[in-house]
């Protein structure tokens, strides 16, 4: 599910917003995150509960939106949320998503 976008044009990273313990999570990090592959971005993980101190700061900026579920992906231009995806059902669906709103 596409929530919203704008130019993508700048993405620098896709954030992936993790929880350990959730079952789609790790689903991703088993068939996408071990050998992740894009020429438009790269993926970095922000594990629940260990946000690093910019990811804290940026969604209390409302640079990044809230998040409600995870896995949620953020594509981010290094200041701000670009663009977001929810979920993950398979891999070859993720990459049609994610080159969609890479456009």
């Amino acid at each position: 599910m596409l929530l919203y976008t704008t130019s993508a044009s700048a993405i620098s990273k896709l954030l992936m917003y993790h929880n350990p313990y959730c079952s789609y999570c790790v689903k991703f990090i088993k068939e996408v995150a071990i050998d992740f592959k894009h020429d438009k971005v790269d993926l970095r993980i922000v594990v629940r509960n260990e946000e690093p101190f910019w990811f804290t700061m940026a969604i209390n900026e409302n640079r990044i939106k809230p998040i409600r579920g995870t896995p949620t992906f953020i594509l981010w231009d290094g200041e701000n949320e670009i663009a977001r995806l929810v979920g993950y059902s398979s891999k070859e669906s993720f990459y049609n998503r994610l080159d969609e709103i890479l456009k």
